[in-house]
């Protein structure tokens, strides 16, 4: 730690039933690669790539968060020499005539162009699913042949016409590329839609329109910058351009697709493995899928929060929070902790995680004089998931805490606004407690659990 913690105060800790079932997806072993929802009559069907293989997709469906369907494959990959060896992200549309059709990367290592656009048609989502090889297509002459994936395909009413946005290059930068068909038949290169200077890609593109303004949310590759971020215009040609805070997590989230309308809009993204599943190890490809509420505050800038099938489970009340009360326990079982807090400005609080086999402190940091959160493994800050956030001048704050110890991650959200997704495999064994370098002025929350009907003998998978 490079600077004390306060006194944690009273002893509240809890103690329930060990081995529940996780508060997210769980039906991969391995984790999902990048998801792409897709919303239907109150029905969210997150179709993913599985962390296994050459990536093929898969689909779960679920209503509320809380029950998921077994997965199926939608989409295998192909067979060596064939353009989709690997299969990529894209995105699922219902189709006008009836039916569904799946876009999707197809990836080549040794072909030439190495990446291209893929369909699939069903007609259920469920599917089965039938490969349409015949509507593949390349990214020359306009955008590059080796970046050149995750089509994402909606209809474009304020353009009249059939958009696809895609992850490439365009003139040597990166780009997120843009075509366009009446029909869902030939698509025609555009002009991009967005391009910065950059070694790396702005990957799985995602554009909705709410409030009168569009916004146009990617993943950066960048590994200094390796987070979900987003852009906002007044019509969807752009010009886009990048606000305050234009980071909705760190880098502990990735590929975040959203899905729905307005207030029952989803973004789901996957929280990074770490390699050799340790700790202490950095970040690898695939994860496991994590869900925020998406939603456009009242000052026209996208928030994220716990979203209400989630916040909905945690029904159990196990302790009340005060400035006396400081103390949770160690998360046995999936965990909400929420606190209204007020602080002096400029100071630093959060939580404290105390390993209990070696009694070394991780910490949830928020750092109210530079306006960020960091999660320190073992006070390490190299590699460490930050998210910028508005420091508030009263020193009023709101923090959200979920802890989900049968996958081993957790979420904090900051106001409701920003999140902070991190990775800690043994958090269910670390007793948890709030600090602040010079005290709390007022702390009021609670901890809450889930019923004890959830709990299961087997768990993720």
């Amino acid at each position: 730690m490079p600077r004390r913690l306060a006194a944690f105060g009273m002893a509240m800790a809890f103690s329930l039933p060990a081995g529940a079932a996780p508060l997210y997806f769980s039906g991969e072993i391995a984790g999902v690669g990048d998801p792409n929802p897709f919303f239907e009559n109150g029905i969210y069907s997150v179709f993913y790539l599985q962390n296994k293989g050459r990536h093929p997709w898969r689909m779960s469906q679920t209503g509320d968060l809380s029950a998921w369907t077994s997965p199926v494959e939608a989409v295998p990959v192909g067979e060596p020499g064939t353009s989709d060896y690997w299969t990529g992200s894209g995105s699922v549309i219902a189709d006008p005539d009836g039916g569904y059709r799946l876009y999707y990367t197809g990836h080549d290592p040794e072909g030439r162009p190495k990446e291209v656009t893929m369909e699939a048609r069903a007609s259920e989502l469920a599917g089965p699913w039938t490969k349409v090889s015949e509507t593949t297509f390349a990214g020359p002459p306009a955008y590059d042949e080796w970046d050149f994936r995750d089509p994402f395909v909606f209809w474009n009413d304020e353009a009249g016409t059939w958009w696809m946005l895609l992850t490439t290059r365009h003139e040597g930068r990166a780009a997120i590329g843009l075509y366009t068909s009446p029909d869902l038949g030939a698509w025609t290169a555009a002009e991009p839609i967005y391009a910065e200077n950059s070694p790396l890609n702005l990957e799985v593109p995602d554009l909705f329109r709410e409030g009168g303004d569009w916004f146009l949310l990617y993943s950066d590759q960048r590994g200094e910058s390796r987070q979900v971020r987003y852009l906002t215009a007044t019509t969807s040609a752009g010009p886009y351009a990048y606000g305050p805070y234009d980071a909705l997590d760190g880098r502990g989230f990735y590929a975040g697709k959203s899905a729905g309308t307005g207030d029952q809009r989803l973004l789901f993204g996957w929280v990074a493995h770490k390699h050799l599943r340790k700790d202490a190890m950095d970040f690898v490809w695939g994860g496991d899928l994590v869900t925020h509420a998406l939603r456009r505050n009242g000052d026209g800038a996208l928030a994220v929060s716990l979203p209400d099938g989630l916040a909905a489970q945690f029904d159990v009340e196990a302790t009340a929070l005060s400035e006396d009360i400081l103390e949770i326990g160690a998360p046995t079982t999936p965990t909400r902790i929420r606190a209204e807090v007020a602080v002096q400005p400029g100071t630093r609080f959060g939580f404290a995680l105390t390993a209990a086999n070696s009694g070394r402190v991780s910490t949830l940091e928020i750092d109210t004089a530079g306006g960020e959160a960091a999660f320190l493994y073992n006070g390490d800050p190299s590699g460490a998931p930050r998210v910028a956030f508005p420091p508030n001048p009263e020193g009023r704050y709101t923090l959200d805490l979920v802890v989900d110890p049968e996958l081993g991650l957790g979420v904090l959200y900051i106001d409701d606004f920003r999140a902070l997704s991190f990775r800690y495999y043994r958090i269910g064994a670390a007793e948890l407690s709030l600090f602040a370098d010079d005290g709390f002025a007022r702390l009021s929350g609670a901890v809450t659990t889930r019923s004890t009907d959830r709990t299961q003998k087997d768990s993720n998978g």
